[in-house]
């Protein structure tokens, strides 16, 4: 899957951000969804559903 930009957002100043809208159509997440948080290489990566850092590295290592 190649890289795709979905958009920018605002944090707040209750650090609240607006995941953009492609993003949410794109992969299918609903209002209540839970999305997760991850920090790489000084990126922050978000996505819908947990995985392991494990799982992670592996799936960003493939798609270099």
């Amino acid at each position: 899957m190649p890289v795709k930009f979905v958009g920018k957002a605002k944090l707040t100043k209750q650090g609240q951000v607006t995941l953009p809208f492609e993003a949410r159509e794109d992969l299918n997440i609903r209002p209540d969804e839970d999305v997760y948080w991850y920090m790489v290489d000084g990126h922050l990566v978000v996505v819908k559903d947990l995985v392991s850092i494990e799982e992670l590295e592996k799936l960003i290592k493939k798609r270099k």
